[in-house]
């Protein structure tokens, strides 16, 4: 009964429920969004026992009055939608309700000028994260915007797009390490540990170095800015317990 009453309410064209105001046969506008809650006379909400009963009578009632008017829809859809439709479809569509709306706040502050959220759109468009694909172009402008805006986290950023390459960015060692050492000097734990593995392991052509691998795992711990995962603190840790100062 549940899928019967959800094939009922969601779009078959893009397969999401209502959000936009509908208007009915009586001319009434109002939206989904903005049911009253309270269920219409008759139907029983949902309980411990008896809910499959409740979500058959439930659904008959939504058949009988989807075609009728707003006012009946409405006074239906909340709060009993949210409690008998659930499962991958609806928490997929609200997920991504949620999603979108993080990012268009993202942006405006980035396009207020915050330098932190310039960089969580760069990192985003990079990961493919927040129903965002994966952008590599985007993820680089959103990266130097964060960075001239004087975001330490950004200038990391920035620096390992250099030191990686992707798409329309060329690889460059020299600019990789500037933007990094400017970016662990100013607090970026992120970029400490991506320094010191760099030099422990001989990786993304820098030289195996003992010593400065030591210098940027030891940054580890006192950078101010917490930007990088536990695993990345219990690496940096680990190595210099198994490389101990002579």
């Amino acid at each position: 009964a549940t899928e019967e009453a959800f094939a009922e309410l969601v779009c078959p064209i893009t397969f999401s429920l209502p959000v936009d105001p509908v208007t009915a046969e009586d001319g009434n506008g109002d939206s989904v969004r903005w049911a009253r809650p309270r269920p219409p006379t008759g139907i029983a909400m949902p309980s411990k026992r008896g809910c499959e009963d409740a979500e058959d009578e439930t659904a008959q009632e939504l058949r009988r009055t989807k075609s009728a008017t707003n006012e009946a829809m409405n006074e239906f859809l909340c709060p009993i939608t949210f409690l008998l439709f659930s499962g991958d479809k609806v928490d997929a569509w609200k997920l991504k309700l949620k999603e979108d709306e993080e990012v268009a706040e993202m942006r405006r502050k980035a396009e207020a000028g915050q330098g932190w959220a310039m960089c969580n759109l760069g990192v985003w468009y990079k990961h493919g994260q927040k129903g965002l694909a994966k952008d590599f172009a985007k993820a680089f402008e959103w990266y130097k915007k964060s960075h001239e805006a004087g975001d330490a986290v950004g200038t990391g950023g920035l620096g390992r797009c250099y030191l990686l390459g992707n798409g329309e960015v060329t690889k460059c060692p020299m600019r990789a390490n500037t933007l990094m050492c400017q970016a662990a000097e100013r607090g970026s734990k992120l970029t400490c540990y991506h320094l010191g593995r760099s030099y422990a392991e001989g990786l993304w052509g820098f030289p195996k170095d003992e010593t400065m691998a030591r210098r940027y795992y030891s940054m580890v711990a006192s950078a101010l800015i917490e930007d990088c995962t536990a695993g990345a603190k219990e690496g940096a840790a680990t190595w210099l317990r198994e490389h101990p100062t002579t």
